[in-house]
């Protein structure tokens, strides 16, 4: 490097050096060394918000990309596969980075590790380029210490194909673009995944496929016009609205300029790791990922990189709505939508600067500034289960405000959260959606009612939840309630056959449950708990661990003990509900939260339930779990038509 280019990185690396630890000093002493001459820029910390990932460093150089992961003491295996996970999302979805690596510019990506601390000791021979399903990266990564930083540089240098001259502000400023191969990759894995979360049951499935074609067509109409187009599904809990939204993500024509976002994190967390079991699971049927170009060897890359097509919500907004984040997802499928964040809730760290649906109409349409773009939200009612959460309104107060026009159902503007529905059905910008709600609940398919009568007991409607109890055990399905949770844990291990999944679920407020051995507050792995084999101690079929409504909440399970505890308790014949603060209940002003709460936990399954109400402290010396806490809601339940579970039940 020229004498005031050596002069600027000394000034800009002792500026550094406080604050980025002993990243530092090896950085230094390898940009001064002859090694380093054509190095023309560093990046620290480079946040890849739209896959969710922050590197270490990249060095540019001429012809080369070096993604440079620090390791203190010692190399994993674990180390390798991340910063070759990083290199690999580069190629994929940094369009900059694709373009330099394909045709005649002929760049290349070197993964590195690099230990600050340690002494790397037995290291292995670089193979260099090629190896895998990438050209154009490095096979492994290149390993070394602090002594031998500069000299690791050097050889990834002697591989370079090319001296390009790469620009420091196209490659900050690229936008995200999947390539054509790992669209086909999440296409191809998305049609053979066996996602146990949402699987297919046997209800009619007519008003669904009416769903997706109708909304398939609007959407494909408002992009032909170049509108800005919010277009409103809605259903009950277990409808088959994520279906819908998968289905339209991941085939059609639309599909390979869409991306699905939820505001579900736990739905997240099990479908990547069902997709990516899946993958695995395929085995010798290589044959179906023939069209993709990846090499089997490299599935277990290929599965990591294919998930871009499910993203959590709060990722996809990355910095409030930055436009060059989003060039995948023209059709935006928001699940989840009534849980967006209103304008100052803290997310990423940071307050909202404004409500959050009206951050992502912003985003899309800077993303998109012709052409048009449409948002489908899917929306479930009465299932606002946190705090700050705005609901449905939200997102047709947030198209009125930006100017985009809706397609929404006479039946979701019917639901309770609409106060004035005939203001948004007679709107200027509101275009009739007739398949816009769905009706039926595909979870707990051998009986319809079961929302009904979470419904009607939510609601203190006691005649009500008889009636439906009674013709719900008619049809072979009775609601079950036990004080006993052993008790449960027989029926279910009893009733669950197979590849079934049986749970215990609970409030996230349900503290004293801790009584009972069950811990609401542990959050164990969400897709271990979901997707792991019943001999697996992290399994739900375990009935070891509990998993509380946020979690839960767009999952399904076979069979359910709901454990109810005296967040939600009778007083004076209504429902009053109570937070644990310190070593005594307060009584929350939020009730209808906490009830959205337990219709969550009420509505989880498919084919059965039993509700465990403990019995409290009968000794009277524990205030938080006094008998008469948990009496009142077993006999309130009791009148409604649950049967108290026998052992031969």
């Amino acid at each position: 490097m020229e004498a005031h280019q050596n002069e600027e990185w000394n000034s800009s690396v002792e500026l550094l050096q406080s604050t980025l630890d002993d990243r530092i000093p090896i950085l230094r002493e390898a940009l001064l060394s002859p090694e380093c001459n054509e190095i023309t820029h560093v990046v620290l910390e480079y946040d890849f918000r739209r896959r969710g990932l922050r590197i270490d460093c990249i060095l540019i150089g001429n012809g080369i990309i070096f993604v440079v992961e620090f390791k203190r003491q010692k190399i994993q295996r674990a180390d390798r596969d991340q910063v070759m996970t990083y290199a690999v999302n580069l190629i994929e979805f940094h369009k900059t980075t694709q373009e330099l690596c394909e045709g005649n510019h002929g760049v290349i990506v070197v993964p590195v590790i690099a230990l600050t601390a340690g002494i790397l000791k037995n290291q292995s021979d670089w193979p260099g380029l090629g190896g895998n399903s990438w050209p154009a990266m490095a096979s492994k990564p290149l390993e070394c210490d602090r002594s031998t930083f500069c000299k690791t540089i050097g050889t990834g240098m002697s591989h370079r194909r090319t001296t390009t001259p790469i620009s420091s502000s196209e490659w900050l400023n690229s936008s995200f673009r999947p390539s054509s191969s790992i669209l086909d990759a999440a296409l191809s894995l998305y049609g053979n995944h066996d996602v146990v979360a949402i699987q297919d049951h046997a209800a009619p499935k007519a008003s669904i496929e009416a769903a997706v074609n109708e909304i398939r067509d609007t959407a494909r109409e408002a992009l032909a016009r170049g509108s800005y187009h919010v277009i409103f599904l809605s259903g009950a809990p277990g409808a088959g609205k994520t279906l819908v939204g998968l289905d339209l993500v991941m085939r059609g024509d639309l599909a390979s300029n869409s991306v699905f976002v939820t505001g579900n994190a736990p739905l997240v967390d099990v479908l990547n790791k069902a997709l990516s079991n899946s993958f695995r699971s395929q085995g010798s049927r290589a044959e179906s990922w023939a069209a993709t170009g990846y090499r089997r060897s490299d599935a277990r890359l290929v599965s990591a990189a294919a998930n871009f097509k499910v993203v959590k919500a709060h990722n996809f907004l990355g910095k409030r709505g930055s436009a060059h984040s989003q060039e995948d997802g023209r059709l935006l499928v928001f699940d989840e939508a009534q849980r967006t964040y209103e304008k100052g809730r803290i997310v990423l760290g940071s307050a909202l600067d404004d409500h959050e649906a009206d951050l992502i109409l912003e985003a899309q349409k800077a993303a998109f500034p012709s052409g048009g773009a449409v948002v489908l939200a899917l929306v479930g009612h009465n299932q606002a289960i946190n705090r700050g959460e705005l609901g449905i309104l939200a997102w047709l107060e947030a198209a009125e405000r930006k100017n985009w026009s809706y397609s929404i159902s006479d039946e979701t503007l019917a639901l309770a959260e609409f106060k004035a529905p005939e203001t948004w059905a007679a709107h200027p910008l509101r275009h009739v959606l007739k398949n816009g709600h769905l009706h039926q609940s595909m979870r707990y398919y051998r009986n319809k009612h079961i929302e009904e009568w979470a419904g009607a007991l939510l609601d203190n409607d006691r005649a009500s939840a008889e009636r439906l109890a009674i013709e719900m055990e008619r049809e072979g399905s009775t609601v079950w309630i036990t004080r006993s949770l052993e008790e449960a844990k027989r029926w279910a291990r009893a009733h669950r056959a197979g590849n079934q999944r049986a749970g215990l679920i609970a409030s996230g407020q349900a503290k004293r449950l801790a009584a009972e051995g069950l811990f609401v507050d542990l959050k164990p792995s969400i897709a271990d708990w979901m997707l792991a084999p019943s001999t697996d101690v992290r399994s739900s079929n375990a009935l070891e661990t509990v998993q509380n409504q946020y979690q839960v909440q767009g999952l399904e399970l076979d069979y359910t003990i709901v454990c109810w505890d005296a967040d939600l308790r009778r007083n004076h014949d209504d429902w009053t509900a109570f937070k644990l603060s310190g070593s005594d209940w307060n009584q929350d002003r939020l009730k209808d939260v906490a009830k959205n709460s337990y219709r969550v936990l009420l509505t989880r399954a498919r084919k059965g339930m039993v509700i465990f109400v403990p019995k409290g402290d009968p000794s009277g010396e524990d205030v938080t779990r006094k008998t008469e806490f948990y009496d009142g809601v077993f006999d309130f339940l009791s009148s409604c038509g649950a049967k108290e579970l026998k052992h031969s039940s």
